[in-house]
């Protein structure tokens, strides 16, 4: 599929356009994780950082149209100060989480399931190892940058599946 940033559009995947991008980082520290990639995994990382954003957060209001691949544009979502979205722009914050977003897949691939899944207890000889189910449930496919700028705008869904948790930064 290639790099769609049509607003609303049927085959959108991504909600910020390359030169948005290249304007954020520019003025981002420590962005060379993502200023050193390849045009083409710049592209991928932002479609898996936009694919990832509406699969793990419940977004206020509903979307604009039912033809739309991404989740925003948005009817009935405020900002902080009660001010509604126009239902054809996709917010700044929003291109900014996406980048984020970017720049943290390009890191570390954190979708990837974990090397502990299935296990709670591995026992080799007299070695134990005992995984905290807890720490693997926590969300990790968000980080903080992330989960700041989305705060106001949704709940992130559990690695449990439907259960909803508020947003919560540790």
């Amino acid at each position: 599929m290639a790099f769609d940033t049509t607003v609303a559009g049927a085959n959108a995947n991504s909600y910020i356009t390359m030169a948005e991008a290249s304007s954020f980082f520019a003025e981002r520290l420590n962005s060379e994780v993502f200023t050193a990639a390849s045009s083409a995994l710049q592209e991928t990382a932002l479609i898996q950082a936009s694919r990832t954003l509406d699969e793990w957060v419940d977004w206020i209001g509903s979307r604009a149209t039912e033809e739309q691949n991404l989740r925003w544009p948005r009817y009935g979502a405020a900002d902080r100060d009660g001010y509604v979205f126009d239902s054809d722009i996709i917010p700044e914050w929003l291109k900014d989480a996406s980048a984020e977003e970017a720049i943290y897949l390009l890191a570390e691939d954190r979708t990837a399931e974990p090397d502990t899944k299935g296990f709670s207890t591995l026992e080799v000889g007299s070695l134990k190892l005992v995984v905290d189910k807890q720490d693997r449930d926590s969300i990790t496919v968000l980080p903080d940058t992330v989960l700041t700028i989305i705060e106001p705008y949704g709940e992130v869904r559990s690695r449990g599946g439907s259960v909803f948790a508020k947003l919560e930064r540790t």
